[in-house]
């Protein structure tokens, strides 16, 4: 089986699940004048990304690094488009969409994620050489990644600003900017995050709820709470589908960020299990993907990607089961929402194009800078060459 058709079926086998659990949780909105609008919404959501998946295994990857300016500079226009009253549609008390009609819309933050990736991934293949300095290795790659959050903060959405800065930070120290000034920045910027944490109201709740939630159960505790009760009322093998009692208007947002609580109550914990390992398989497959790219912007792009579903998996499983303060980031090809789903599936066919490139032997005719075979390329990036012996570990496991 070729690295990216595994790819595929895993990202499949999470589409079942996420299909069965949305129109689960939509159904339980019949009873109240509801038409089962949102599964329907999300089974269009999952036509369009599935045929941009498709576009996107067959357009070789190169152009993305010849247009990585143009697409961080639209991702950073959109993110301050949305910020405009008029422009930008507010849900939640944060203005985060922008909305053509009921059915189409985009949430900026969603492409600003894969936008970074591919600056990032173009900026270290251009200036693999100069990683290493202060101003070509740090500043500017940090500069970029700063100004995206600064604007993602701004909408409020901190949780993604802070997911943009780690999953940028991660990439450019595999691409051999020097810890010691991630380890600066970090210290120095340590007084603004207590300040966002501890002075913004709602976020300082969120952190008191995270360590005592039963001190306001009905509260800033609530959404924990009923997380708990729906994953323990699912035991073993789960109360069946369509059975999960807090779908019934208990838990908020069980259809986008608390899905896996759904999950968890409907298929039990084998179901839970069960996607837990088909996330870990599609980061290993990822990594072998990774590890067998030719080229070093392949490289990073594919590192990019796979890293970022590994983060978003761990995070929003993290939450929904109290272990980290509550987020709003959600569960990759499962959670129902359009944007997320959008840019998750063109992400996957940008890992499958590179996986086809590198198996097949295809070769970019493209003039682009940093298109060396990696052996060439990952000869100036000391970490870089660590992270390939142990990704050469990792690709050569076999279930054999």
């Amino acid at each position: 089986m070729k690295p990216w058709h595994f790819v595929i079926y895993v990202v499949v086998a999470l589409l079942g699940f996420s299909i069965v659990t949305v129109y689960s949780t939509d159904m339980a909105t019949v009873g109240s004048g509801g038409n089962g609008y949102q599964f329907m919404k999300h089974l269009l959501w999952i036509l369009v990304s599935s045929l941009l998946l498709m576009t996107m295994s067959l357009v070789d990857y190169h152009y993305l690094q010849k247009l990585s300016i143009p697409i961080l500079v639209i991702s950073l226009i959109l993110l301050s488009l949305v910020l405009l009253p008029g422009i930008g549609t507010v849900t939640n008390g944060a203005r985060r969409w922008i909305r053509f009609n009921h059915i189409l819309g985009i949430q900026p933050s969603e492409f600003a994620k894969l936008a970074v990736i591919i600056f990032i991934s173009g900026y270290i293949a251009k200036n693999h050489s100069r990683m290493s300095e202060f101003k070509c290795g740090f500043i500017v790659p940090i500069g970029v990644t700063a100004l995206t959050s600064a604007l993602v903060m701004k909408e409020p959405d901190f949780g993604t600003a802070a997911f943009i800065a780690i999953l940028s930070l991660i990439m450019l120290i595999v691409g051999g900017t020097r810890i010691i000034f991630i380890c600066f920045t970090s210290i120095a910027f340590v007084p603004f995050i207590h300040k966002m944490l501890f002075e913004v109201s709602y976020r300082k709740d969120r952190l008191t709820a995270f360590l005592d939630p039963w001190k306001d159960p009905s509260g800033t505790g609530y959404h924990i709470i009923q997380s708990w009760i729906a994953l323990g009322s699912g035991g073993l093998t789960g109360l069946g589908i369509g059975g999960s009692k807090q779908k019934l208007f208990f838990l908020p947002e069980s259809n986008s960020d608390f899905i896996f609580t759904i999950l968890g109550e409907e298929f039990g914990f084998l179901g839970v299990i069960a996607v837990i390992a088909l996330f870990l398989l599609l980061l290993w497959q990822g990594l072998r993907i990774v590890h067998r790219t030719r080229d070093m912007f392949g490289f990073f792009l594919g590192l990019g990607i796979t890293v970022m579903f590994g983060l978003q998996a761990i995070i929003n499983i993290a939450v929904v089961s109290g272990i980290v303060p509550t987020k709003g980031i959600p569960l990759p090809f499962v959670s129902s929402g359009g944007s997320s789903l959008l840019f998750s599936m063109i992400g996957i066919g940008i890992l499958v194009n590179v996986a086809r490139q590198s198996v097949t032997g295809e070769t970019s005719s493209l003039p682009v800078d940093g298109a060396e075979t990696s052996e060439d390329t990952m000869d100036g990036l000391s970490l870089a060459r660590v992270w390939h012996k142990i990704m050469s570990s990792v690709a050569s496991f076999s279930w054999r």
